[in-house]
């Protein structure tokens, strides 16, 4: 046996010395391109934030303008930026250079969420540079002097979010053999509705950045119009920016890439098996004249990262303030499951918070319960809560509320 053990490890050592890059994990950088998202990858899972995106219609191309999201079902906001002016900023919906939109000198965008309805009004707050301010690009030694008519606002590209992301890994991770390589994972609804022209902007920036190969899984289940489709992407890849196709193929892990799953879905994960079990229980006592279910219920809160708050307050604050109140919220969900056994689901809550703690406004931004009295009293009570005192500024927050049973 120990001979055997000798002989694997002599094998490992040997192709490790043979190709050079297996004593670290593979990179492994994709971009998820998926209907109404878009996500980064890497070293086969990283916590980066899926990027939302509207489609705007621009005269003579589409724009994948990002949107700010509070939670999943939020149709969210239109996010605005600094831009060249035009047709600089058109320019970049057609080619998504890195030269195309202003930063800070931490490389963040300058942008905010749009006003109104859906955010699709640039906001009055964002300001253009003053003349003779000094701004960057996402491209390197980029910083210039701006002088009039240098800057404009418009909706901020999610292809911009993505390629700053790509830039930001690729920099932390530049001694990895294969950070000169991409794979995309794009939809198969790109193909099948002839979109994926309106990704050429990403596709070229990708080139622009650095990269020098690609490679593209379509994720379609007719396995003839999906192989089809990736031979058709990976010339018309080359054909626009030169990217070639790697000489080997990538692992299959790259089928599973997703975005991380947000913790309520981790929730359900962990507590589907035993709902299954418990529904059961509860079928089997609906039979039984002389059994009585009796049931427990329960309130999860999402961690501080899933609470937004836009204003002078922590999410983690919130968050300690909302521990320390579970325990009513546990009552008012018990007093609901008397009147309507078996109910369960999400509620989302808009919140503003005055500066002395004070709970000035609430409303219900989201429920999957179907139980609106129940839904209603959730929002009064929180709306009853104070929290500490900060110097000044109202904050507004939205809180996910996960209320489920247990049978006991």
């Amino acid at each position: 046996m120990s001979d055997r053990i000798l002989f694997a490890l002599a094998v490992v050592v040997s192709l490790c010395f043979g190709y050079g890059h297996c004593w670290e994990q593979d990179l492994m950088l994709n971009v998820n391109v998926r209907d109404d998202y878009l996500v980064v990858g890497a070293l086969g899972w990283f916590p980066i934030p899926s990027v939302y995106y509207k489609v705007l219609d621009y005269p003579y191309a589409h724009r994948y303008a990002a949107i700010e999201k509070d939670f999943e079902e939020d149709p969210g906001r239109l996010l605005w930026a600094v831009y060249y002016p035009f047709p600089r900023y058109m320019y970049s919906a057609l080619v998504a250079t890195p030269d195309s939109v202003y930063v800070d000198g931490k490389g963040d965008f300058l942008s905010m969420e749009g006003e109104g309805d859906l955010g699709m009004i640039p906001p009055k707050d964002l300001k253009l540079p003053a003349e003779g301010d000094s701004l960057a690009t996402l491209s390197p030694n980029s910083m210039r002097r701006i002088w009039r008519g240098d800057a404009a606002i418009a909706p901020l590209s999610a292809f911009d979010v993505i390629v700053s992301t790509l830039i930001r890994v690729r920099e932390a991770y530049a001694d990895r053999w294969d950070v000169d390589r991409i794979y995309l994972y794009i939809d198969g609804s790109f193909f099948r509705q002839n979109k994926f022209h309106e990704l050429h902007p990403l596709i070229i920036a990708l080139k622009e950045i650095g990269f020098k190969y690609v490679w593209v899984y379509v994720d379609e289940p007719d396995e003839a119009f999906r192989i089809s489709a990736m031979e058709w992407a990976h010339q018309e890849i080359y054909r626009l920016s030169g990217l070639e196709r790697p000489k080997t193929n990538p692992s299959d892990d790259l089928r599973r890439v997703e975005t991380h799953p947000g913790i309520m879905e981790e929730t359900v994960r962990e507590e589907i098996s035993k709902k299954i079990v418990d529904k059961l229980y509860m079928e089997l006592a609906s039979k039984l004249k002389d059994y009585k279910a009796k049931t427990s219920g329960w309130v999860k809160f999402l961690g501080a990262n899933d609470i937004k708050v836009r204003g002078s307050r922590s999410a983690k604050d919130v968050l300690e303030i909302m521990d320390q109140r579970e325990p009513g919220l546990r009552h008012v969900y018990n007093k609901f499951l008397k009147k309507k056994p078996g109910f369960e689901g999400r509620v989302v809550l808009r919140l503003e918070i005055a500066p002395s703690g004070e709970v000035v406004r609430t409303a219900v931004a989201y429920s999957s319960t179907g139980y609106e009295e129940f839904d209603n009293a959730v929002r009064d009570y929180v709306g009853q809560m104070t929290f500490g005192e900060v110097e000044s500024g109202n904050a507004k927050v939205t809180i996910p509320l996960t209320f489920g049973f247990s049978i006991l």
